[in-house]
């Protein structure tokens, strides 16, 4: 096999291993979200358990992109596509570390007093799982103009998490009891806004890919 045509194989191979672990992030997301609105300990504790393996993808890619870059030596564009590979990576970890985040709050309150997850608080999950999907899809495609459609989508999160933010601080001063569990509520609406800014972070590496040029979406 020529030299170019192994690089070239070496180059797809990151590109599926970056789209599967960006994958296997969104799949927690989603899981870690339904067991919040359906209160399932045990699906918390599998989402929790399985962020070991979006940690091993992680480290595995990033391991895999420095051998490429160390023996094939690429330049411009080609090297661009490295190095965004390793930062999107380690923005799919921590998206993954969020989605354990709000697994560990349900368990954390199993038996306790529950508060029901206000209602803008699945949009606002739905509307984070279908920035990653876009980005991840405009990763594939090599869609700089995912820049700026992201944007916008994460205005929109921003305006649940105030929402979400004054309906629940407006029911811990009306029940002090519903305080704790409306506390983690809070932290998972600051989790999902997280998800949303890091996806964003994604969406500036995909137009560095393509341009070369470094973007601000959440300044």
């Amino acid at each position: 096999m020529r030299l170019r045509e192994r690089y070239l194989q070496e180059l797809a191979a990151l590109h599926t291993d970056l789209k599967s672990l960006g994958e296997l992030v969104i799949t927690a997301i989603t899981r870690s979200v339904d067991a919040l609105i359906q209160q399932t300990t045990d699906a918390a504790k599998q989402v929790v358990a399985d962020d070991q393996r979006i940690d091993q993808a992680e480290s595995a890619l990033e391991e895999q992109v420095l051998i490429v870059m160390a023996t094939q030596q690429p330049i411009a564009g080609d090297l661009r596509r490295l190095v965004a590979a390793i930062e999107i990576a380690s923005e799919l970890e921590r998206i993954g570390d969020y989605a354990k985040g709000i697994a560990k709050v349900i368990i954390r309150n199993a038996g306790l007093s529950q508060v029901a997850p206000p209602d803008d608080l699945a949009e606002m999950a739905q509307q984070a799982i279908a920035m990653l999907n876009e980005v991840l899809d405009a990763y594939v495609r090599e869609d700089a103009a995912v820049g700026q459609r992201l944007a916008a989508a994460d205005d929109r999160v921003d305006e649940l998490r105030k929402r979400i933010r004054a309906e629940l601080i407006e029911l811990m001063q009306r029940d002090q009891a519903a305080v704790p569990a409306a506390v983690d509520l809070l932290f998972v609406a600051h989790y999902l806004e997280r998800i949303a800014d890091r996806t964003t972070n994604i969406a500036e590496r995909i137009v560095f890919i393509i341009s070369g040029e470094m973007i601000e979406l959440n300044p």
